[in-house]
């Protein structure tokens, strides 16, 4: 079939309204990502009033996008969890949530997207729910994302500073998972901040169901 040239006009003006739509529903889809996970994480970029607080550096090392939560009552990991704390990665510039207030031994060698400072309640357990997302694998047409999450639970000190650092760890059987470990930052005898693994946290690894 040999298209005249009105028609090849008429048909490039036709692709080119469905590529505008499909843009435009990408950033529609990316703005309503935004919205849901933006949630009320400003309350966590501030003191709590009539509360001792603590200070915390959330820290994520793989490239992805990671979002911290609050974890629900029964401590066990859900895609339904509490108020948002923090978001990490590209996201975190996209909504501008990145927030500072100080924690010591800050690391310039990791991207600043992938560090959020926040302030927690002191003096009662505190648990939050780390959540990762990465690419999984790639088809013609289609995106495979997986989630990997962690619970930490512990009790912060009034006036403390901590560091809850996101990674990926090889399972004794050869897999990647990830892992949170809590750090604790304090002076030491010299009066120089020095970082180590908090002594009492723990990591909950088991599903609500499970």
């Amino acid at each position: 079939m040999v298209w005249s040239f009105a028609t090849f006009l008429r048909w490039s003006k036709y692709w080119e309204y469905i590529i505008k739509t499909v843009v435009i529903m990408k950033y529609f889809i990316l703005a309503l990502s935004v919205i849901v996970f933006t949630g009320c994480s400003g309350k966590f970029t501030k003191p709590h009033e009539g509360m001792d607080n603590a200070k915390m550096r959330f820290v994520s090392i793989p490239s992805n996008n990671n979002f911290i939560h609050e974890a629900n009552s029964k401590k066990c990991i859900s895609s339904n969890g509490g108020q948002q704390i923090a978001v990490l990665g590209s996201k975190a510039n996209l909504i501008r949530s990145l927030s500072r207030n100080g924690v010591p031994l800050y690391d310039s060698n990791i991207s600043d997207s992938h560090q959020n400072e926040v302030y927690i309640p002191a003096n009662d357990e505190f648990s939050f729910q780390f959540n990762g997302v990465g690419i999984a694998g790639i088809l013609p047409g289609a995106v495979f994302y997986s989630w990997c999450r962690k619970i930490v639970t512990f009790t912060p000190k009034a006036n403390g500073l901590y560091e809850a650092l996101y990674d990926v760890i090889e399972t004794p059987e050869g897999k990647e998972t990830c892992d949170v470990k809590l750090f604790e930052i304090s002076k030491n005898a010299g009066g120089e901040y020095v970082k180590s693994e908090a002594e009492d946290y723990n990591v909950v690894h088991n599903y609500c169901g499970s």
